[in-house]
């Protein structure tokens, strides 16, 4: 949840996040780029899981107990 909640902070007071990790060139005309991407609508995304997650884990839990 910490860091969810940093990435969507740090989204807001920047723009889209892009860290680029690797890259496989076929030819000169053509690669293949992997990395990370984190927009507005990840972010969003990431707290709402996040937090969805951890409301059934603690659900669950008084549920079992």
């Amino acid at each position: 949840m910490v860091f969810s909640t940093y990435l969507f902070i740090h989204q807001i007071n920047s723009s889209s996040i892009y860290q680029y990790i690797w890259s496989w060139t076929i030819n000169n005309d053509f690669s293949l780029e992997f990395g990370h991407l984190i927009d507005p609508l990840t972010s969003i995304l990431l707290i709402l899981i996040t937090t969805v997650g951890i409301s059934v884990l603690v659900y669950s839990d008084n549920y079992v107990s």
